[in-house]
């Protein structure tokens, strides 16, 4: 079973960000997942991953706004599960170039098989401590 992409980008910050996929948000085997907090807002668009698939390169755009001027640094990374449980942390990707700025990124990670889930995580910095985040979840399971 495929899930839909679910999208509630708004405004420039949707515009921006499907731009700079080159994809519309309704293509198959595509997931978006995306959230907001205090200072910052991010996506992650996962392309053509399905749990149990493996040896395969996964696609992965992200993009991470700060709109906020406190001072503070955003980051975004994915994040995930491995089947058992098994959390999966990404290495943050910073964006400090202030109030009003959006960076983005595209990279990839190998489907090992044993991914169960895939998501995001937005945050706020100082520093290197965290100051508050938010996470984005799929609904449903994504399956061949």
């Amino acid at each position: 079973m495929k899930r839909t992409t679910k999208s509630i980008l708004t405004g420039s910050i949707t515009v921006a960000f499907f731009a700079a996929m080159g994809a519309s948000p309704a293509q198959a085997s595509t997931e978006t997942y995306n959230c907001f907090t205090t200072g910052a807002g991010g996506a992650a668009t996962v392309q053509n991953w399905h749990v149990g698939e493996s040896g395969k390169n996964v696609g992965v755009h992200m993009g991470v706004h700060d709109n906020k001027a406190d001072g503070h640094h955003v980051r975004i990374r994915l994040i995930g599960k491995k089947i058992g449980g098994t959390p999966v942390n990404w290495p943050w990707r910073a964006n400090y170039d202030g109030n009003g700025s959006y960076k983005a990124w595209d990279t990839y990670f190998v489907n090992d098989g044993n991914m169960l889930m895939v998501g995001v995580q937005v945050a706020r910095f100082e520093g290197n401590e965290l100051l508050n985040s938010c996470t984005d979840w799929p609904t449903t399971l994504v399956s061949n």
